[in-house]
C-alpha cells in the first residue's frame, strides 16, 4: 500500500463525516438480506445455523455504489469467497485442537482473501469479511455432520443477497464500472504494495490466532476481526485513524449493547433488532466508521449471544478485551510491514470504503 504524506493529522480525520451517498438503498438491502435467512433458520428449527446464514448475508454489503450489473458480479465473487470461508472454518471447527489449527489456516486464508479482493477491486476492500467468515465458523464447535447444513445456510443467504442486488441504480453510469486489474506474480512479492498488504494480513492474523489459542477467550473470532480492521486501510495515516475510530465506536457501542442485552430479547425479537441495527450500521458506516460501530457492536453481540450464550458482563468485557488485543496486533503488523519509502510508480490499490466489522 502506498504511503502518502498526510496533509492533516490522522487524529483530525477520526471525526470526519462523509456524504450520505445513497446509503439508504444499501441499508435496505443489507437489512432484508440478513433478516429473511435468520427467520428461515429459526422457522426450520435450526437456530444452530444462524451464524452461517448471517455470514452469507454479508454478500449484500459489497458494491454498494455500483450499478446493478457491476454490483451483482462483485457480490457473486465475494459471496463465493464467504461460503468457502464457512466451509473451511466449519471443517476446522470439527477438530478438538481447532484454535491451534486456526493459526496457520486463518493466516493463509487472510492473505489469499486480500489478494482476491484486490484482484476483484472489491469494496468494502480488504479481507475483513472473509476473515470473519472463516474464523467465526471455526471457533463454534460443531460435528462433521453439521458442516453441509452450515455451508447450505451460508450459500442460501448469499444467493438471496444476489437476488436483492438486481434491482436499483446508483449515481454511477451503467456503462462505467470499476477498472479491472491483472495481478502478476511480481505484485505478490513482499516488496510490492499488494504483496506487502498480504504479508501484513498473514502476520497479523497469525498473531491474533496465537493470542486466541493461548488466552481461552470466549468469542475468539472478535480478535481476528478487530485485527483485520486497521490493516484494510491504504496507508499508515488511515490505519491509525481506523484504529482510533474502532476504539471510540466500540466503546459507545458497548453502552448501547448493554441496554439492548438487558432487555433479553427473544429469538425472533433479537432477529428484528439485528436487522434494524444492520440497517443503521450501513446508514452510518460510510459517513464515519465510529458511528457505524455504535450500531454494529450491539448487533454482533446479539448474534454472538444467540450462538454462544453468556452473561451480559462477560460479553461486554470480552468484546472490550478482544478489541484491545486485536488492535495491538494490527498496529504491530502495520509497523513491521510499513513501507519506508513511497514507491515512484502508481499502484492498483485504492482507498477502500470503510469496513463494517
Amino acid at each position: 500500500m502506498t504511503q502518502a504524506t498526510p496533509t492533516r493529522s490522522w487524529w483530525a480525520a477520526v471525526f470526519d463525516l462523509g456524504p450520505h451517498a445513497g446509503a439508504h438503498w444499501t441499508a435496505l438491502r443489507a437489512s432484508v438480506a440478513i433478516f429473511m435467512p435468520l427467520v428461515a433458520c429459526l422457522a426450520a428449527g435450526r437456530g444452530d445455523l444462524l451464524l452461517y446464514a448471517a455470514i452469507g448475508a454479508f454478500t449484500a454489503l459489497y458494491g454498494r455504489h455500483e450499478p446493478s450489473r457491476v454490483r451483482l458480479a462483485m457480490q457473486a465473487q465475494a459471496g463465493v469467497v464467504l461460503v468457502v470461508g464457512v466451509l473451511v472454518g466449519a471443517l476446522v471447527a470439527t477438530v478438538p485442537f481447532r484454535l491451534w489449527l486456526l493459526v496457520p489456516v486463518g493466516a493463509i486464508w487472510a492473505a489469499v482473501a486480500v489478494v482476491l479482493a484486490e484482484l476483484g477491486r472489491w469494496h468494502p476492500a480488504g479481507a475483513l469479511n472473509p476473515v470473519f467468515a472463516l474464523t467465526a465458523s471455526a471457533t463454534v464447535p460443531i460435528t462433521l455432520s453439521t458442516v453441509p447444513a452450515a455451508v447450505l445456510a451460508a450459500a442460501g443467504a448469499a444467493v438471496f443477497s444476489l437476488l436483492l442486488a438486481l434491482p436499483g441504480r446508483t449515481a454511477r453510469d451503467d456503462d462505467g464500472g470499476p477498472v479491472r486489474y491483472r495481478l502478476a506474480w511480481r505484485d505478490l512479492r513482499p516488496s510490492q504494495p499488494v504483496g506487502r498488504h498480504a504479508t501484513r494480513y498473514l502476520l497479523g492474523i497469525a498473531a491474533a490466532g496465537l493470542a486466541v489459542a493461548t488466552s481461552g477467550i470466549g468469542h475468539p473470532y472478535w480478535t481476528f476481526v478487530t485485527a483485520s480492521v486497521p490493516m484494510s486501510a491504504p496507508n499508515l495515516h488511515a490505519r491509525l485513524t481506523r484504529a482510533a475510530q474502532r476504539v471510540i465506536g466500540t466503546a459507545a457501542g458497548l453502552v448501547v449493547a448493554a441496554l439492548v442485552l438487558a432487555a433479553h430479547p427473544s429469538s425472533y425479537a433479537a432477529i428484528i433488532l439485528i436487522a434494524v441495527l444492520q440497517a443503521c450500521t450501513e446508514l452510518t458506516t460510510g459517513r464515519n466508521y465510529s458511528l457505524g460501530l455504535v450500531f454494529f457492536t450491539p448487533m454482533a453481540l446479539l448474534l454472538g449471544n444467540l450462538m454462544l450464550p453468556a452473561s451480559i458482563g462477560t460479553l461486554l468485557s470480552q468484546r472490550a478485551l478482544e478489541t484491545v488485543i486485536g488492535l495491538t496486533i494490527a498496529l504491530a503488523a502495520t509497523v513491521i510491514t510499513h513501507e519506508r519509502l513511497t514507491p515512484a510508480r502508481p499502484t492498483p490499490t485504492r482507498d477502500p470504503l470503510p469496513d463494517r466489522e
